[in-house]
């Protein structure tokens, strides 16, 4: 809510399927699809929009957090919203109109050279269209920055944010490129992208680039960071900043830590030993400075702090002066079992995997790799689980726990290519894992 201009700021998602050419053939923006709306309060009116991304063809949404500022631009003092959203340039607009003012890369971009400040629209590069034929784009769906909360020092004029470079491989499935129609399928992702054919076409292709996070300390009017701090993985918390030039930042890793605001230098750091992806805020009270955070991410990336301990989600408050030691917890037994026979050929197994992405993908990662929300891994199932494979996937009999039923899509022998896919992930990773040197 903006009580200057006494409006609401919208921030718009997504269309599906991804891919415009099977949404949208016949061209158009897809208003107002990863747009900013800004309507009047009282009345809900629509005052002025801006478009991040007219005809969205990559899942980059606009419902990142806006911050509102005063700023002077051009020699002319601005009401501005500022915004970093997934497609990775940050906009600054002016709050009056919706006029463009900048629009800057913060991260690596493939999908456009530039955004024009006189039209307000994106330079889309041809090189990077996939509706023929596969292309890595930056950023990918998870975006340039997400949902993780930015903080602006207006002293500095800086605003603070972590970013990531995560690249995906956006591909049609055939059988769009060869009819053009899109059929919706149920229990599946229906989003236009070859997600059955993906892990193939990324070992054609040579395999997963390079993922990288970072923090930030970027200057809105100029494009410019002051500072970057490389991060050891992606998709790391939100941030605060605070008037005694300290910037906070929770990652993966499970460590909070606090930067200097002028130089991104190290400055302290303590190990919470659960995934962060929220901000920390900072609170007086009777006199005595605290700093809360909550963690917990609720998944398992590989070796993220909720990979190693398990997502122990809890509210973690610091003090000056605090004496509470917070205890180590044990490190989950992350060894792979022993699996059943593998019984496929390597043709059939193959097959599961295309399956396995077009079902199973859209709550199990690429992988067998466990999910956000606390899904377990695959590759770590029990030979009781094993034993039950059917009736879990195709009976429903863990249902209550989340896991619908498939009868309806997969057929029995689709069913146990997809087991015999798993089982393959299970003993090359059980493989990798004995391969591994000891630790002291």
């Amino acid at each position: 809510y903006d009580p200057d201009f006494n409006q609401v700021y919208l921030g718009v998602g997504n269309g599906a399927p991804w891919t415009r050419e099977l949404r949208s053939p016949g061209g158009g923006d897809n208003l107002f699809l990863a747009s900013i709306v800004a309507v009047d309060a009282d009345t809900g009116k629509m005052n002025w929009y801006y478009q991040t991304t007219p005809g969205d063809n990559w899942d980059y949404t606009a419902v990142q957090d806006m911050t509102l500022a005063d700023m002077d631009i051009d020699g002319e003092k601005r009401k501005v919203l500022m915004q970093a959203p997934k497609n990775g340039f940050f906009y600054v607009l002016d709050r009056a109109d919706g006029k463009l003012l900048r629009a800057h890369k913060f991260a690596t971009v493939t999908w456009a050279t530039h955004v024009d400040l006189e039209t307000g629209r994106p330079v889309e590069d041809p090189n990077t269209a996939y509706a023929d034929q596969p292309q890595w784009v930056l950023p990918g769906p998870s975006g340039a920055h997400n949902w993780h909360a930015m903080a602006y020092d207006s002293g500095r004029r800086l605003m603070y944010f972590g970013s990531h470079d995560i690249p995906f491989l956006y591909a049609m499935p055939e059988e769009y490129q060869k009819t053009g129609l899109y059929k919706q399928k149920p229990k599946q992702f229906n989003l236009g992208i070859a997600f059955g054919e993906l892990p193939a076409l990324i070992r054609e292709m040579g395999g997963l680039p390079e993922q990288t996070g970072f923090l930030n300390a970027f200057d809105p009017v100029t494009g410019e960071n002051k500072w970057v701090v490389p991060q050891p993985f992606p998709w790391n918390g939100g941030v605060l900043a605070t008037a005694g030039s300290l910037v906070l930042q929770g990652n993966q890793t499970g460590t909070l830590a606090a930067f200097d605001s002028d130089t991104g230098d190290l400055l302290w750091e303590h190990e919470l030993f659960s995934t962060i992806v929220a901000p920390p805020i900072t609170y007086e009270d009777a006199g005595r400075q605290h700093i809360a955070i909550l963690t917990g991410a609720g998944g398992g990336v590989p070796g993220s702090a909720d990979a190693t301990y398990g997502s122990t989600g809890r509210l973690v408050v610091f003090a000056i002066g605090g004496k509470t030691e917070l205890p180590a917890p044990v490190k989950r037994d992350q060894a792979f079992p022993e699996a059943p026979p593998l019984t496929a050929s390597a043709e059939e197994v193959q097959r599961g995997e295309e399956l396995f992405m077009q079902v199973c993908g859209v709550c199990h990662p690429p992988g067998v790799f466990a999910g956000f929300g606390g899904i377990p891994d695959l590759r770590q199932m029990s030979a009781e689980t094993h034993s039950q494979w059917n009736a879990i996937v195709m009976g429903g009999s863990m249902r209550v726990g989340g896991m619908d039923a498939f009868a309806d899509v997969l057929s029995p022998e689709d069913s146990e290519l997809i087991h015999q896919f798993v089982i393959s992930e299970t003993i090359a990773a059980r493989t990798a894992q004995s391969d591994m040197p000891a630790a002291n």
